[in-house]
């Protein structure tokens, strides 16, 4: 099942019902004053966006998956845990130099099992040699977003908190990099976007990566 909604995720997620999603997995602005084509990305508007979006989300869904960003990590409620994502090249600078490692903000409860789950170490942390395409390392798919993800980060965390047939909403969907994942490794996903231009991306990304599903 894939379900893509264009339209602002504020308005959206008070419609869904309690539970009815097995996981949020999303990368929300970061309010660094990206060039978004429908969002201002400033600090204060993300103050306001995650008091709005992190209780509906929790509210929703039994674990949440959060990608805050370094700056921005208290600006977030107290997770369960935190993942690390980190690679061992120069992919983008921070306040102290060189930065090679992200943060992941966890909210619920970790899947059962010991060892390895749906092909993944059970662990909290990802090391992506060659860095993956983060920072200012983004190959192509940059021309067409600001801030995307690299896939193999996305399905790291699909494959790492969720069971296949589970049912995955990225209420901040871009480029569609976390809907791609899910359809390739067999979950349902719910897409929001409020930018049209962005949402026709995400669309054929995801139509691409399985077209059967359509």
């Amino acid at each position: 099942m894939i379900d893509l909604r264009l339209g602002d995720c504020l308005e959206i997620l008070p419609t869904l019902a309690a539970g009815s999603v097995d996981a949020v997995i999303t990368d929300p602005p970061y309010g660094l004053e990206y060039a978004y084509n429908s969002y201002r990305d400033t600090r204060e508007n993300l103050v306001s966006l995650v008091s709005q979006f992190m209780p509906e989300s929790i509210r929703i869904a039994e674990k949440v998956c959060i990608l805050p960003g370094i700056t921005q990590l208290f600006l977030y409620p107290e997770p369960s845990w935190i993942f690390s994502v980190s690679w061992n090249t120069t992919g983008s600078f921070g306040k102290f130099g060189y930065s090679q490692w992200m943060p992941v903000l966890v909210y619920g409860n970790d899947l059962g099992g010991f060892g390895n789950i749906n092909g993944v170490m059970k662990t909290d942390s990802l090391k992506i040699s060659g860095g993956g395409s983060v920072g200012f390392m983004r190959g192509s798919e940059k021309e067409d977003h600001p801030c995307p993800k690299p896939e193999n980060i996305m399905r790291w965390l699909v494959l790492r908190l969720t069971n296949p047939g589970d049912t995955v909403l990225d209420p901040f969907m871009g480029s569609g990099t976390t809907g791609v994942a899910c359809v390739q490794t067999g979950r349902n996903f719910i897409g929001i976007e409020i930018d049209p231009g962005y949402f026709e991306i995400a669309k054929k990304r995801i139509e691409q990566a399985q077209p059967a599903l359509f």
